[in-house]
Parts: structure tokens; sequence; C-alpha cells
């Protein structure tokens, strides 16, 4: 098993490490056998158990920090890769209008150890795909895999790159669905190129091949949405009522049931529109549409907050408890219960790996002696701290 580019080595450790299970895979054991790729598994694993951290009494720069290794990982060089890669086991957090807190108290108190979460562990790349007929693939081989799913259609998949569609000339085209659970994430290239991150809790209906006037593809929950460009046939994405139209760039729409609905612009241009006969309202990079009523309210936001999690981080800036353990909660599969009045609207900044342990965040959230959190199989019991 040989990879062409060092940057998919690299991944092939990273998912190694955060599922230890495939080490009895034979194909595993053959590949780690070779010397190079024997030494980046052991300098991976020992920066995660190193757990390289930054004090939590320090006044920190969260977005200057993540932009500064987003900036490693992309600038080549497996020098670098690996020096982005020990920020999987990093985690930053600062408390607003808080710092007193850390400087007077923290450091001088035991905090209470949160009991390890056995049945609480990161989610992982998995999905279900469905098709028009309803036949259901669960799609989470983390070696390539290829199957026939409809007349000329055929998928390859596997947990690193996704599934990306193959239509044989002639091919009849169908509608399929992806959906991810609890506890997972998922990538999907569509049949024109484009390409899709899938967050927890998510679905994408879409056609195994676009045909005419535009490429419309209906999303529930998140995605973010790197369009193929093509001028004569934009690409829709609709989503609780929600138009979302371009044609050709990178854009993040989070649409689950409970909540408002946002869509962030990362690079290019886009319109909104509140159901399909509204006004359009145009997006430039960086901004942020929020839909209460059929006029959005759109501003200029920092875009990390919307879409680190495609790139695998948890990222909040002066957010709720509430909101933050909503995400957690999803990606991590549990429940959670709130003791207190107060507790749900205290507000944290926080920049974490989503490949963290449950621990680890729960952990830090203590150290700021503001709130108490135990762990009761598979629910969180988060409290507030008395003084």
């Amino acid at each position: 098993m040989k990879f062409e580019k060092e940057e998919d080595r690299l991944n092939f450790v990273t998912e190694i490490l955060n599922h230890p299970e495939m080490l009895r895979e034979v194909r595993v054991r053959e590949w780690l056998a070779e010397p190079h790729n024997k030494d980046l598994y052991e300098e991976c694993r020992r920066y995660l158990e190193g757990g390289l951290r930054l004090t939590v009494s320090e006044q920190l720069d969260v977005e200057g920090e993540y932009q500064n290794f987003i900036r490693k990982m992309k600038s080549g060089g497996q020098s670098r890769r690996i020096a982005w890669f020990s920020v999987a086991a990093t985690v930053v957090i600062l408390i607003s209008a808080s710092w007193w807190l850390l400087e007077n108290s923290l450091l001088s108190k035991k905090q209470e150890v949160m009991p390890v979460a056995e049945h609480i562990v990161p989610g992982r790349n998995q999905a279900v795909l469905i098709t028009e007929s309803g036949e259901e693939f669960v799609l989470n081989a983390s070696q390539g895999e290829s199957r026939e799913v409809g007349e000329g259609v055929r998928v390859e998949y596997d947990s690193l790159s996704g599934i990306n569609y193959n239509l044989a000339e002639g091919g009849v085209v169908r509608y399929h669905t992806l959906r991810v659970p609890k506890g997972a994430e998922y990538k999907l290239t569509l049949n024109d190129g484009t390409v899709v991150w899938l967050n927890s809790e998510s679905e994408l209906r879409y056609p195994t091949s676009f045909v005419g006037e535009k490429r419309e593809v209906f999303l529930t929950g998140e995605g973010y949405f790197s369009v193929a460009y093509d001028e004569k046939q934009p690409f829709i994405v609709v989503s609780s009522d929600i138009y979302t139209k371009v044609y050709g760039t990178e854009f993040n729409v989070r649409s689950y049931g409970d909540e408002e609905v946002h869509v962030t612009l990362v690079q290019g241009r886009v319109s909104v529109k509140k159901t399909e006969g509204g006004s359009e309202y145009t997006l430039n990079p960086g901004e942020n549409a929020r839909f209460v009523e059929s006029v959005p309210e759109i501003t200029k936001v920092n875009v990390n907050r919307y879409i680190a999690w495609k790139d695998g981080y948890f990222y909040y800036e002066n957010e709720s408890m509430e909101s933050i353990m909503d995400d957690l909660k999803r990606w991590y599969d549990f429940d959670v219960v709130y003791v207190g009045n107060r507790v749900k609207d205290y507000r944290f900044e926080l920049w974490v790996s989503r490949d963290s342990e449950i621990s680890v965040i729960t952990d830090l959230l203590m150290k700021t002696n503001r709130v108490g959190i135990k762990v009761n199989g598979k629910t969180l019991v988060v409290s507030e701290v008395v003084r």
C-alpha cells in the first residue's frame, strides 16, 4: 500500500491513531513494517501522548494561533506537517471577561478530575448511502472499495477520500441521499467535481449526475461546499427553504432544524434568498447571512467560527455553554443535563481538536472554576460552581 502524496500518508497515520483497532489488520501491520512508515507513526504517537498544551493562565490570541497552524498545515514539507499534526493534541481555551479568575483562583485550587468516559469517544468517518429505490449501504471502510449502486452508476469510497461518483455513458440519473449520523462526518465528491463535507447529524440529497440548467442539492444539517465552476449551470443548495446560489466558490451552510440558518462565504460570491421566489441578497467573502425572517442579517465575521469543523477543530468566540455542548454532543454522541439557572449562558472561547478525548475538553472547562462536569454513562451533567 503506497500513497502518492506525503499528506495522504500522514492522514493514514492519523486514522490509525484515532482507531487503534486498525493495528490488527494485516495491511496495516505490513505497512508499518516499513521503517519510514514506522518512524512517522511513532513520531505522531509521541506528539499525541505528549499533549503539547499551552497553559491556560496565559492570555492568548486564539485567532492568531489558529491561523498560524493552518498556514503550517498548508505550507508543505514533512517537518511542517508534523508540526501541524502536533496541534491535534493541543487545546487552547480562554474565558471571556474572566482573566482575574485564572490569575487569582485557578492555579491555587485543586480541580475535580472527571471520570474516564469510556463510552464517549470522538466521531469518525462514517455515513449511510441511500439509493432512490431505498437500498442502503453503510460507508465506513478504511480501505478503498467500489460497488454498483444503480444502472451505470458506480461509487468508490474509503474513510480517507470519502465517496466518489462515476457515471457510465448512458447511465440513468437517480437521486441518492447521504446520511451522516451522530458521532460521524463524511466527504462526498459529486459527479461534477464539487466536494462536500458533511458534519454530524446531516443529510444531503443529490442526483448521480447533473443535467439541465442548474445543479441543485438539498441539505439538512451542516455542509461545507467547494463547488466546481460552471458559468452556464449554477449550483444551488436548498436548506430549510433557504436557497444559496453559486457558480464556483467555497461556503458553509448550517441548517439544523432547531437552530437559525447560517450561510458563510469563504471565497467567491454567492446569493441567498428565503424561498424560491424571494429576493436575492449577495454575500462577499468573510460574510455570514443569518436567517430569522425573510430578510437575512448579513455581517462580517471570523469565518473560522463556522468552518473550523471541516479542518478538524471546534472553534468558538464568546459562545454560550449551551451552543458549545450542542456541537459536542453531535460529534461525541452523548446527552447533556444542566444543573443551575445560569450555566447554559456562561460564555467561553475555545479552540480544540475534534480528535481530542471528551475528558480533555471538559477538564479545561472545569479549570475555569465556573462549571463542574460529571459523566454518568453517556450523559454529561453540567453544573454551576458556587463560590
